[in-house]
């Protein structure tokens, strides 16, 4: 059973995938480059998370679980369909701003709590190693919900003044920019040839980067 439940984690990342990409491509449009890369960071985090959900699954249960892949997440085509970026009026791109926001937070929240659903039945069938390592995704995902409710918050505070938005873009753009650097780079702890250091630590990053 446990195997089952660990797809679904896997699946639920190829979703996340979809979310973030769509969302890159809107903040794009609208030409918010922070924000923009913001989601780019994540879509890079979370295909690394998968994939170490697929190791998992191959060295725990010997056996190979099929990926369901979303075709679409459904954001960017209801948004954006139709519409000329060069002649985007500012209420258009506000709303759309706030739309994709609440999609980003609604997104977090509903893999957040399918996650300590299947850390619960996890934790009752006795599977605790494994309960162990989806605590890990759990606070992964805890911690980007929180960071991306706080955002809201301030948005909020603010009334999404979009003269605000504009300007905040080039911290956010060059926050995420060290982030994807620190993600892809090379260092020698995660060599392939460190035969000191155990199969995961040479091929999988597991810096803490937030």
């Amino acid at each position: 059973m446990s195997i089952q439940l660990m797809n679904e984690i896997s699946n639920n990342y190829h979703v996340a995938l979809s979310v973030h990409r769509e969302l890159a491509d809107l903040f794009w449009f609208v030409y918010m480059p922070g924000y923009a890369l913001w989601h780019e960071y994540q879509y890079l985090d979370e295909s690394c998370a998968q994939r170490k959900v697929k190791r998992y699954i191959s060295e725990t249960y010997h056996t190979f679980m099929p990926d369901k892949l979303p075709k679409s997440a459904n954001i960017t085509e209801p948004l954006l369909a139709g519409k000329n970026r060069k002649s985007l009026k500012i209420e258009e791109s506000w709303k759309m701003i706030k739309e994709a926001f609440h999609i980003y937070q609604e997104w977090e929240e509903t893999s957040l709590q399918k996650y300590q659903q299947i850390a619960k039945e996890l934790f009752s069938s006795g599977e605790i190693s494994t309960f162990n390592f989806v605590g890990e995704i759990i606070k992964d995902v805890k911690a980007e919900l929180v960071y991306l409710t706080d955002k809201i918050i301030e948005l909020n505070a603010m009334d999404w003044d979009m003269s605000q938005i504009v300007a905040e873009q080039p911290d956010h753009f060059e926050r995420y920019e060290f982030l994807i650097k620190n993600l892809l780079g090379k260092s020698e702890m995660f060599h392939h040839n460190n035969s000191a250091l155990d199969a995961h630590s040479r091929v999988f990053f597991e810096k803490s980067l937030d």
